[in-house]
This record gives C-alpha cells, sequence and structure tokens, in this order.
C-alpha cells in the first residue's frame, strides 16, 4: 500500500486538532501501520508535549528542510509504539516555509522511512503551514465541535481544502457532548453535517481525563475501555476503508438521542 498523507485540520484554534492528530496517529501504529506524526503548527508547537517527548528533541522539521541534518536524525521513535515516529516543529520559525522544500521532505520520509501514513497537524489558520500541508495532502479530517464558530470554520476551511486541491475531506466533530441534554442550546450532528458540507468521519466524546493525561504526555491507550479511545479506534478503521458504524463499541450511550440532540 503507498503511503497516505493526511491533514488534520480547521481554522478555528481550540478545537482538539493536536489531539485528534496525535491519538489517530498512534492508534494506526497500534493496528500495525507505520506512521509518521509532523507537526505543522510551527508557531506554536504542542505535539512534542502531547506526546511526552519535550524533553527529547534535539532536531526539527526545519532543520531537516533546511539539509542541516539527515531526516533519520531527526525522527523520534515513539517509547511505547514503535511503529509510530515523530517529526518536531522549528523552536525558532521565522523565514516562512519554502513550499518546495517541505514537499521534498514529505517525499523522502516515504522513501526513507518505509511509512504507511503521514499525518500533518495544522495550525488553528489558513497561513502558509496549512497551505504547505494541504498541497502534498490525500486526504483531510477537518475537525469541528458544538460551538457555532469553530462550524463556521469548518465550512471555511473545506471549501478552502477544496480550492487547494484535496478532494477528499471528511469531518471529526470532537469534545462531542455524550449526555444527551443539548436541547436547543447546541446543533444536533445532521446540523453540523449539514453547515459544513462535509462527510462524517467519526464523533469524538468528551472526556474530562483526557486533560490530564496529555498533560502527561499519555493518549488514548492509556484509557483503552472508555468511549474516547472506541472512537479513535473507529475512525482509524474508517481510514482503512471499513465501514463502521457510529458508536461502535461505545457504553451506556442512546444512539438515537445522540444523533437527534
Amino acid at each position: 500500500m503507498a503511503c497516505r498523507v493526511i491533514t488534520v485540520t480547521s481554522f478555528k484554534g481550540g478545537v482538539g486538532k493536536s489531539t485528534v492528530a496525535a491519538n489517530l496517529a498512534f492508534v494506526l501504529a497500534e493496528k500495525g501501520k507505520k506512521t509518521l506524526l509532523i507537526d505543522c503548527d510551527f508557531r506554536m508547537r504542542s505535539l512534542d508535549i502531547l506526546l511526552g517527548v519535550e524533553n527529547d528533541i534535539v532536531h526539527d522539521s526545519m532543520d531537516v528542510m533546511s539539509g542541516k541534518i539527515a531526516l533519520e536524525k531527526a525522527v523520534l521513535t515513539d517509547k511505547r509504539e514503535t511503529d509510530l515516529l515523530f517529526l518536531p516543529a522549528p523552536f525558532n520559525f521565522r523565514d516562512g516555509i519554502d513550499q518546495e522544500k517541505f514537499s521534498e521532505m514529505i517525499d523522502r520520509a516515504k522513501k526513507e522511512l518505509s511509512l504507511d501514513f503521514i499525518v500533518l497537524d495544522t495550525p488553528g489558520n489558513s497561513g502558509e503551514e496549512f497551505v504547505a500541508a494541504s498541497s502534498v495532502s490525500d486526504s483531510a479530517f477537518v475537525v469541528a465541535n458544538h460551538s457555532f464558530p469553530s462550524i463556521r470554520a469548518a465550512e471555511c476551511t473545506g471549501r478552502e481544502l477544496m480550492e487547494l486541491g484535496v478532494e477528499d475531506r471528511k469531518l471529526i466533530i470532537n469534545m462531542f457532548d455524550m449526555s444527551g441534554k443539548n436541547g436547543d442550546k447546541k446543533p444536533s450532528v445532521v446540523d453540523i453535517i449539514d453547515k459544513t458540507s462535509l462527510r462524517l468521519a467519526g464523533i469524538i466524546p468528551f472526556e474530562p481525563v483526557l486533560p490530564l493525561l496529555q498533560d502527561g504526555g499519555q493518549l488514548v491507550n492509556s484509557v483503552p475501555n472508555r468511549n474516547i479511545a472506541k472512537a479513535f479506534l473507529n475512525v482509524t478503521k474508517r481510514v482503512e476503508g471499513r465501514n463502521v458504524p457510529l458508536f461502535t463499541g461505545f457504553k451506556g450511550i442512546n444512539r438515537r438521542k445522540l444523533l437527534n440532540n
């Protein structure tokens, strides 16, 4: 199977793009897919914290693109799952991105690392990192939550991805309220799909324990029996082309109520 490049994106900050990217990459790796996760949020960079490797970084993607260091020396291997590789964002980002060199780095990664997937985490805007990531992507996951600004941002993001030539664009609804008590105050799943004009790839439930896990550099594999872990497993199965119904494996939920509220 040829390596597939997936961008995780939205023009709205705070919707959990990095959380989705990190856990998606980890679960793909758990399933035996050699996956490279690249932090393309060059100004804010947070994936190293989520992965618990902030003190292990020596080189970064800008070192690779500038030719200062070989790709394999800049890439970190996850200590929990050896099929997960990580390329950090630059410590200092001032001079902009050379899109040709970025594309060359992606091509090199495919060839030199024998990858199944590359997952790109982008910042919450339509800047040059987003454009560079889109230019090399086979598909994109646009992340939104229940807030109306994030839904508007997802709609704009999907439209921009289409203009940049990314044909495979899907929606991930993140931090989803599983209580089913939204009432008229929040849009339903159907409303979000309708407003964004994007096909649904998955629903990731809100999980209060997740921020605590992330502060400690832990991912959903730490809570394998919780619905959030099942959600990421379902998304990765859909990435592989399998037809998996929403909320498969979830416990203690009312599917009909969640979809219509």
